[in-house]
């Protein structure tokens, strides 16, 4: 994976991930578009076979880089919660159904 920066200001980042499909950027815009300080949360990919998602965030008054950090934190505390609560869910005895 890589990152391009097309725009980074202090309100606003545009970036692109290179390597990546639908899946990252979207998980990511879900959680920044919560944060009420966040003016526009997207992404765009231009050709499903041949493009890179473009992460689009322009904030009020936080530095858009930071908003982006915090939601790589919590996406990667949901993925290891996921983990975990997958893993004793696989690991436990199955129900038989009548």
């Amino acid at each position: 994976m890589k990152i391009n920066f097309l725009a980074k200001e202090t309100n606003y980042v545009e970036m692109v991930i290179e390597g990546e499909e639908h899946s990252l950027p979207n998980a990511l815009r879900e959680i920044i578009a919560q944060d009420s300080d966040v003016e526009f949360a997207a992404y765009t990919m231009d050709h499903p076979q041949i493009a890179s998602p473009k992460l689009i965030v322009r904030t009020k008054n936080k530095n858009a880089l930071s908003v982006i950090r915090e939601a790589i934190k919590e996406l990667a505390k949901q993925t290891a919660k996921f983990k975990d609560e997958f893993a004793q869910t696989a690991h436990a005895p199955r129900k038989k159904s009548k």
